[in-house]
Order: C-alpha cells, then structure tokens, then sequence
C-alpha cells in the first residue's frame, strides 16, 4: 500500500517521522541519509515542510546541532498520517470505488482532476497493490472485486488509518444511527465490549451498509459464510432480528441490518459472545488457550480466561490458510498502530515471555500449514499482550520490584506517616515498611528484607544497601536521590528475578 503514495510525499513523511521520534536534532547529512536524496533536496523538503507544520500549529526549528520537531501538546504523528492518506490521489480513488461503486474513466477523471495518462498510471499501481490482498479492479466500469469480506476489511483498515478517531468520513451513512446501535450493542449481556476496538467496529459497520446498498450483500463472501453452521446461523439471525426491532421501527433498515449483525457474530464478535457460536470447521482455539495456561503458570501469571484471544487468533489464521494473498490484511495497512511499542518492550524486559508467544504462533502455523513468511507474527504477539487482561500489571508487579524500609528516631507512628506519604508519592511497584524496633542496629536489620533504608535523620551503618535521608520537602527534586536509587534497585531486582524465573 506504502508505493501508492508519491514518492515525494513518502520522503516529507518519512522526514517528519524521523524528528519526530527522533531524541535529539538531526542534521542534514543524517535526514538525506533516512530519505536517499541529496542534502539540497532534502533542505528545500524542509521549507516545504516547515509550512505544514506550521499550519498544523507546530513548529519546526533548527540550531547548530540540526533541526528540531516541536507539537503542540494535544497533537501528535498521526495528524500527518492523516494528512497524507487523504490527500493521496490513488487512495481518493480506492474511496471513491467505494462510495460510487461503478466509475467511468471519464467520471473518474473529473472527480479526481486527473488526465487518462494519469488516471492509467493510477489504476495499474493499484491493481497491482489490490491483487497482494486478494482483490481486483475490473474496468468499464471501473469496480473492486474479490471476497466481500475480505474488501470490507481492506476499507475498515484504510478509513481508520486515514481519518482516525474523530472524523466521520461517510456523508451516505449516518453516524447517530450507527453509533446508536454499536451502544445498544454495548449493553447487551451477551457480548463482551471490554477489547472491542469500537471505532474500527464503527467504520466496519458503515462499510458493510454502503456495500449493502449497493447491492453487494455478505452472504456472497465464501470466507464469510463457509464455515458457518446453517441453524445455528438462523438461531443467531432470530436473536439479532429481535434485538434490531427494540431499537428500530424501519423494516427495511431492520432487514439490512439483520443481514450484517448475524454475520458479525460468526466473524467479527464470535470471541466477544458469552455464549459461544459453532462451527462447521474444525478449530484450534483449545490448543490456544491451552498454550497460553502453560504459559502462566511457567512464569507464574494469574490465569484467565483466553476465549477471546483464542478465537481472534483462529479466525484470522482459518482466513489466511483459506485466501491466497501474499498480504494478510492485518491491524494497519500504512502505519504500526503507535501501541506496537509494547512489542519492543516486552521483547528488551521479558525476551523468555516473548519468545514463549513466538514459539507458540510458530507451532499454530505449523498445524494451519501456514508459510511463516506470509504472517505477520507481531500483528499476533500485538493481539496477545494488548487483550490479555491486566499482563503488564502483573509483569509489572511481579518481576519490577523494590523494597524500601523506613527508619525515623522520632517514632514508629513518624515513619508509618513517612511510609504513607512516600506510598502516595511512588507511583512505582514499592512495597514501603516500617521499621518498628525501638533501637537501630545492623544486627536488628538483617531481619528486614529490603532494598534501601530510608532515614529521616542522618545515618552511617554498615550495611550494603544504599541509605537515603529524606529531605523534610518531600517532593521535586529532593525526592530525586530516592528515585535514582529506586530505579537502581529494580533494575538489579529486575535482572535476578529474570535470572531465576528464567523470563
């Protein structure tokens, strides 16, 4: 999908991206690196760029060291990731299929302002970039083809990279309408909502309708329906016949919407509902689940309930086994969602964790017969770590420790307070006590189990852990001798725990 976009555009994005995340200036040498081009190209890129950025209300500054990327702080990357889909003349045309279904080239011209030499040039990149999904772009007219589920999720993907959170991009499809149903949806007692990414369900919903009416209705999808059990299909239909009705009078939306809702409970919320939807296909979601449970209990994690994760995982594997596209059609299209950073972490602070989730996809691709180059294996580690419930608090908790013992010659009521207002001040995994023996003594410590000594008078024991004397401010920088020797500690914790758990 990246080579629809010009290969200018592609250059200024990547230059924004690179300041962006970057820690300190770039210089020229090291941006005309990232981009390929010469440094005079890319100075003239940073004129260009210094007026959008600008306009977004951002600035972009530079001194001796190089350039600097400064956003206001309610506005981030995606701003422009925003900015360059739509303003893409290949993808206005993916939208405009969408919208107007069937084209001419000389309608497509017009709407797209383009000549036919360009409109040509257009239309083979993107038959070329539609056939990696599975899909294809007939002519005269100009119209998508392939599986309708597949092209439903191929638009859902696009429409929530390129118009995000807050902007509603279907003029056709009202979002009160829509919004009222996925809220209604919501409340109902036999779907789970708590990982829903709603939004995405939003624009999923609207896609599905505009496809609907255009009278390219989902029962035609082979990945849609082929596994889908005959009365179970038409037990479900009942009960979303009936819930459609408590909340609208039109029979006609009533049916449309009929049409849509029971397909999702077989391919979109099967993971989602209490009670569970059966298959004609045989699945692995036991073994899933069954794999994760072993995973807890080796590295000594609260069990949970893997349904929804299991079923997620299995579905989009039963699909990729199923199409023969070079490109699974995963979470993003053009940009990693910005939560992807969890990969990295988990990968650097808990590599035996991560390596047991990728041992256990590479098992499951092995039982699909799956090519383990045609998956995206962080799209799945994503999917796991992000919907498995409470993972990195527990992680967090268990393996990112530090123990801090308060001592005050005043009273053991003092150090309690001073142990309660340092538990208020901590926002870090700190088990905070007191020493409660009336006389300080080396001997007296060795009873504790802790990791600095915190006195609130001047102390010099002979003792191997650090010893901080709390500042009578406790707060800002006094509280900085605390924290360093805090991240200190957890990091050596840290290091042993691993060590021993063998995370």
């Amino acid at each position: 999908m990246w080579t629809l976009i010009p290969a200018k555009e592609r250059k200024l994005y990547t230059l924004i991206e690179s300041l962006f995340y970057s820690e300190k200036p770039l210089n020229l040498n090291e941006l005309s690196k990232r981009v390929g081009s010469s440094k005079r190209s890319v100075s003239d890129y940073i004129d260009e760029l210094k007026v959008r950025i600008e306009a977004s209300g951002g600035e972009l500054t530079s001194n001796p060291e190089g350039f600097l990327l400064v956003f206001p702080d309610n506005l981030s990357i995606d701003t422009f990731q925003y900015q360059l889909l739509q303003s893409t003349p290949s993808l206005k045309l993916l939208e405009l299929l969408l919208i107007k279904d069937e084209l001419t080239g000389l309608e497509l011209e017009n709407e797209l302002f383009v000549s036919s030499a360009s409109l040509s040039r257009m239309i083979t990149r993107l038959k070329e970039t539609l056939a990696d999904y599975g899909l294809g772009l007939e002519h005269h007219p100009y119209r998508l083809t392939g599986d309708e589920f597949l092209i439903r999720r191929l638009y859902t993907s696009y429409y929530l990279e390129a118009y995000g959170y807050e902007n509603w991009p279907f003029q056709s499809v009202s979002f009160d309408e829509i919004s009222e149903l996925v809220n209604s949806l919501a409340q109902s007692d036999s779907v789970q909502f708590e990982t829903v990414n709603v939004q995405k369900f939003l624009l999923f919903t609207s896609v599905s309708v505009i496809r609907e009416k255009h009278n390219h209705p989902i029962y035609t999808s082979q990945a849609a329906n082929d596994c889908i059990h005959k009365e179970e299909f038409k037990r479900i239909s009942g009960h979303v016949r009936r819930w459609l009705s408590s909340v609208m009078s039109s029979v006609d939306k009533i049916e449309m919407y009929t049409r849509i809702f029971s397909h999702y409970m077989f391919y979109y919320f099967r993971s989602y509902t209490q009670k569970s939807i059966n298959l004609t296909r045989i699945d692995h979601q036991d073994f899933i689940k069954d794999s994760l449970l072993d995973i807890c209990r080796t590295f000594d994690l609260p069990e949970t309930d893997f349904s929804h994760i299991a079923g997620k995982i299995d579905d989009s594997l039963y699909l990729c086994k199923k199409n023969g596209y070079s490109h699974a059609l995963g979470s993003y299209l053009f940009f990693k969602p910005r939560d992807y950073a969890l990969l990295i972490i988990y990968s650097s602070q808990y590599p035996k964790l991560y390596q047991s989730l990728k041992e256990m996809m590479e098992q499951l691709y092995e039982k699909y017969g799956i090519n383990e180059s045609k998956i995206d294996t962080e799209e799945f580690l994503y999917l796991i770590i992000s919907r498995w419930d409470q993972l990195s608090l527990h992680l967090y908790e268990k393996y990112t420790v530090c123990r801090v013992l308060v001592y005050s010659p005043l009273s053991y009521r003092h150090a309690d307070n001073i142990a309660r207002l340092l538990n208020s001040k901590l926002e870090r995994a700190c088990d905070v006590n007191v020493y409660s023996e009336p006389f300080l003594t080396v001997d007296k410590l060795k009873q504790y189990d802790y990791d600095i000594l915190v006195s609130t008078c001047s102390l010099s024991l002979d003792i191997t852990q650090p010893i901080i004397t709390l500042h009578s401010k406790v707060s800002g920088k006094h509280l900085h001798p605390l924290l360093s020797a805090i991240d200190s500690a957890v990091q050596k914790n840290r290091e042993k725990i691993r060590e021993e758990k063998g995370l």
